[in-house]
């Protein structure tokens, strides 16, 4: 047995001994890493490099220095390829907001007060697209149509293309537009949503579709038994979709 404990003692020894190494540099490290505080704080631009900075031109938002190492898509200088940022969502307020409709807006219209205080609603059971057009140019010789209109008709009757070239004349080219489609069993609903998804379509920098027949397709139970109108739970619904599709097409950049 006597001939196998040596070369474990000699062993053990080795490793004691590179320990103690290991540990000396460790000191000699951590002595160096002392002075170099006792001589005074990193400068401020040093730190500066490693952090982000407030970047007036971006309104206030944080923006990246320029990093040493290229990132993927880097220029072999180093400089990063632009690239472009998404759109950030606008908060908008009710008072830049009217609102012309129908039925369904008419149910939903508590929501709406609430989701966007001071809109203009100017809704009325029964109304179709053609009377709608009317209400809108009125509106507008009264000084009542803001910088975004809604516009949530067609359940009452088809929506054609020379009444949609109509709206836009009357609204000019300086407004934003909602479109909301519509959710009901008659035979022109199909009509009326491919119509109005083709103008949000052919306008995208003006234009946004409400898509209230997506929305309400699988919450059937928030309309009233006539499958048409919210209930008050689907009012918010509706108000919740109408107000995202107000903050989009605000925040377009054309």
């Amino acid at each position: 047995m006597a001939k196998h404990r040596r070369p474990r003692l000699a062993l053990t020894a080795a490793l004691r001994g590179a320990g103690i190494v290991v540990a000396v540099a460790f000191c000699l490290m951590a002595g160096a890493k002392l002075m170099s505080y006792a001589a005074g704080p990193p400068s401020p631009a040093a730190v500066g490099k490693s952090r982000a900075k407030l970047d007036p031109a971006s309104g206030g938002r944080h923006a990246n220095r320029a990093r040493t190492t290229p990132r993927p898509g880097a220029s072999p200088s180093g400089t990063a390829t632009p690239t472009a940022s998404p759109t950030p969502l606008a908060e908008v307020s009710g008072q830049s907001v009217t609102a012309v409709g129908d039925s369904v807006m008419v149910a939903a219209t508590p929501a709406l007060d609430q989701a966007l205080p001071g809109i203009y609603i100017d809704a009325m059971v029964g109304r179709q697209f053609s009377t709608g057009l009317q209400v809108i140019a009125q509106l507008k010789a009264e000084g009542q149509l803001r910088s975004i209109v809604v516009v949530g008709l067609g359940t009452n009757g088809t929506v054609t293309t020379d009444e949609i070239s109509q709206l836009f004349a009357e609204i000019g080219p300086n407004r934003r537009l909602v479109l909301v489609n519509t959710f009901e069993d008659r035979s022109w609903e199909q009509e009326v949503n491919s119509t109005l998804a083709g103008a949000a379509n052919a306008h995208p920098s003006s234009v946004v579709l409400a898509d209230w027949y997506d929305t309400i397709d699988h919450r059937t139970d928030l309309l009233w038994p006539d499958g048409i109108h919210p209930q008050p739970a689907g009012g918010v619904v509706y108000a919740a979709m109408l107000k995202a599709a107000v903050d989009k097409v605000a925040g377009l950049p054309g």
